[in-house]
């Protein structure tokens, strides 16, 4: 079978492979989608720092199973928690899966560290604890149900009223599909803010019917007229330097989640601790792994809560892998979301 290589800085190779046998509980796929996520395109410009497959948003069809897999079988389709919970630890005991540390064998550092491929390949093996059985949404929809459910992870970690308002940074998929998810959940004015050169992602995200669109080239957040003064609840799905801006725009009692992450020195902010204090304000890191919400996000695409078509802006082969990355990293004012179908 075929797999796709990838080592920083944006180097591809199309490779063919062996899978091994299946152990008991594993599941071999038959990939029918995959995604590209901001984390493979890390991967390509610093991380790999050797030739390794990548790609963890898969979507894919069960063409055999071990001995002890009974969760799903032979011709499902199935989606794949790029990590997923132990079930066995204290906090999983205790009701709090999401704060699992000891993950059980997942796509991420299994299929790697065994070569068992990841999500730009033909096929991959999982864990039986990753697959996670769906029907009636077409392949590339559900391919954006794990970016979907980092979306919903930190509009839970948010957790925006009705009647609030709120502000959304950042027009990635991640964000466009939280945009909704906060309507849904209630929000009465919904903000978003983002550079003007994404004139696609900015018209996606008026299609959804916000509020208003803040264009930080051309107007700071810090100077933006906000109705009520400033918003009651905040999203920032943007590096971490924006979070100080936000900061300084929310209501008193006011929350800002952020999954944004950077390096080097981008990764430290620094912000005025008394006015954070006596505001009464909140800062909440969301970071969704393990991947939780599957079901949930299959229902909100199926229902219409969530709209993701207008998010595919791409469709690619697996032989063309190197030629999207390059893509997706260069013209990120024409791409929001590409995927790779079978």
């Amino acid at each position: 079978m075929k797999a796709a290589f990838v080592k920083s800085p944006f180097k591809f190779e199309i490779r063919e492979v062996e899978l091994p046998p299946l152990k008991p509980n594993d599941v071999l796929l038959k990939i029918k989608a995959s995604g590209i996520c901001g984390t493979d395109l890390h991967t390509a410009r610093t991380e790999a720092k050797d030739w390794q497959t990548f790609g963890h948003e898969i979507v894919g069809i069960v063409e055999e199973i071990g001995s002890c897999v009974e969760n799903v079988k032979v011709g499902q389709s199935v989606l794949v928690e790029s990590g997923s919970f132990c079930g066995t630890c204290e906090d999983c005991r205790n009701g709090r899966v999401d704060l699992c540390h000891d993950r059980a064998p997942n796509v991420f550092i299994r299929a790697e560290k065994e070569n068992l491929t990841m999500g730009f390949a033909e096929k991959v093996i999982i864990d039986k604890q990753n697959a996670v059985p769906f029907e009636g949404v077409p392949f590339e929809e559900a391919s954006l149900v794990e970016p979907m459910g980092v979306a919903l992870d930190l509009t839970y970690t948010v957790d925006p009223r009705l009647n609030d308002d709120v502000l959304v940074v950042g027009l990635g998929p991640i964000g466009l599909m939280a945009v909704q998810i906060v309507k849904a959940m209630g929000a009465r004015r919904i903000f978003v803010a983002n550079h003007s050169r994404s004139k696609i992602r900015i018209d996606v995200a008026k299609s959804f019917g916000v509020e208003d669109v803040i264009l930080v080239d051309k107007t700071p957040i810090s100077s933006y007229k906000f109705p009520k003064g400033g918003v009651d609840r905040a999203l920032v799905t943007a590096p971490p330097y924006v979070i100080p801006e936000v900061l300084d725009v929310m209501n008193f009692g006011g929350v800002v989640g952020f999954i944004g992450i950077d390096y080097g020195e981008g990764r430290f902010i620094k912000f005025d601790a008394n006015k954070f204090h006596f505001n009464k304000l909140q800062l909440r890191a969301s970071h969704a792994v393990p991947a939780l919400y599957f079901p949930r996000c299959v229902d909100m695409i199926k229902s219409g809560a969530v709209n993701v078509k207008p998010l595919i802006t791409d469709t690619f082969k697996l032989e063309d892998i190197g030629e999207m990355m390059v893509r997706a990293e260069n013209e990120k004012d024409k791409v929001i979301k590409a995927v790779m179908l079978d």
